[in-house]
């Protein structure tokens, strides 16, 4: 009898470990998933769009704005571009949003004159916390905060300028804006004139970009001027993408200014 209740004992004791280390298991994982699924989220190109030292970006850096790019692929390494030099190294990711990039970017050795590179590598090195919304990303510190755009050239873009004589977008288009849907997945676009529904071929290499045969519903609207959008959509011949503005050109003439929205 006192060996059946010690063996059951001892049956009991070994069942509450092993429920235990399962349990402590689950949590691990649970909390391996949930860090790498907000590594995934950063995953992308990001352009400095602000900053706390700066009033004017195109004056502080007229090299080029700064970059970031994280890839979760590769433990999420990070590298970019610092408004003067390539910079690269690794970030990790804590609970609460909470983000550590590296004390030191393994950098190129370039010289620039009046770039506020320095400020801006002491400010993303002192980051500790991180929010993302709709393609932005803030990183913040006790000196201030950075905000980026995602590069993406996947959406919707409304159209914003139009450089078609001296008329402004908002007087051609008062009531509603065309836009155009881009997945660059897909050799097609869609979008809306206006008043009608419009899709055609995409081509994309590089910086250049057509939109060809395009097709339109047959609503009539009066007073909208939807064949000034879709004439000059027609006559595209290169794109310049800058964080959530898109540039469509004609060689090297503008022909309109698109800004991205999210659904």
């Amino acid at each position: 009898m006192r060996s059946f209740i010690y063996f059951y004992k001892k049956l009991k004791m070994k069942n509450f470990i092993l429920a235990s280390i399962t349990a402590v298991l689950m949590v691990a994982c649970g909390t391996t998933k949930e860090i790498k699924e907000d590594q995934s989220l950063l995953n992308g190109n990001w352009e400095l769009a602000s900053a706390s030292f700066s009033k004017d970006l195109t004056k502080d850096f007229k090299e080029g704005l700064p970059t970031l790019t994280f890839d979760s692929a590769e433990n999420l390494a990070v590298y970019g571009y610092d408004g003067c030099n390539r910079i690269n190294g690794r970030a990790v990711l804590k609970k609460n949003n909470e983000i550590v990039f590296p004390q030191q970017f393994i950098s190129t050795m370039m010289a620039c004159n009046k770039v506020k590179d320095s400020e801006y590598t002491k400010m993303l090195i002192s980051s500790t916390n991180y929010e993302l919304k709709n393609n932005v990303l803030v990183l913040k510190s006790a000196e201030g905060e950075l905000k980026f755009h995602k590069v993406a050239l996947n959406g919707n873009w409304y159209l914003d300028k139009i450089y078609v004589g001296r008329i402004k977008a908002a007087d051609l288009y008062p009531y509603k804006k065309p836009f155009i849907r881009i997945d660059i997945n897909q050799p097609t676009f869609t979008g809306n004139s206006a008043c009608n529904t419009i899709s055609g071929q995409l081509l994309m290499y590089q910086n250049t970009m057509q939109f060809n045969h395009i097709s339109s519903t047959k609503m009539f609207c009066e007073g909208v001027n939807e064949k000034v959008f879709t004439d000059a959509l027609d006559k595209v011949t290169h794109f310049k993408l800058e964080g959530t503005r898109l540039i469509l050109l004609e060689k090297d003439k503008k022909l309109m200014e698109l800004v991205q929205q999210y659904e």
